[in-house]
């Protein structure tokens, strides 16, 4: 029997990440190219729900940490027992680790 799908879950960071994102794609291109890179980001954490292990681990900043690319925009995840939570959702070319800062708990 198929393993049950996963929830999706956006953390309150990542959805003030796709705040920022949206009104900087509206005001540099239009908002009609921001709502399609929101609709790309949406579509491709979705995937994550059915294929959970598709990013690549990031334990060197933070552990259990994984990532996509929706270029140029990185979404960062935990998969967790029922649930991908979407950790933050940045632009891959900025400093990723000034995202997650240190802790020495970790």
């Amino acid at each position: 029997m198929p393993e049950p799908k996963l929830q999706l879950e956006w953390s309150p960071e990542a959805e003030a990440d796709l705040l920022t994102i949206w009104r900087w794609g509206a005001a540099h291109f239009s908002p009609e190219t921001a709502d399609a890179h929101l609709r790309d980001i949406d579509r491709a954490a979705s995937n994550l729900t059915e294929f959970p292990e598709a990013g690549v681990a990031r334990d060197q900043l933070v552990a259990g940490i994984r990532s996509i690319v929706v270029y140029p925009t990185v979404i960062f995840y935990r998969i967790g027992d029922a649930a991908i939570e979407v950790v933050r959702v940045v632009d891959g070319r900025r400093n990723l680790a000034a995202f997650f800062p240190s802790n020495s708990d970790s």
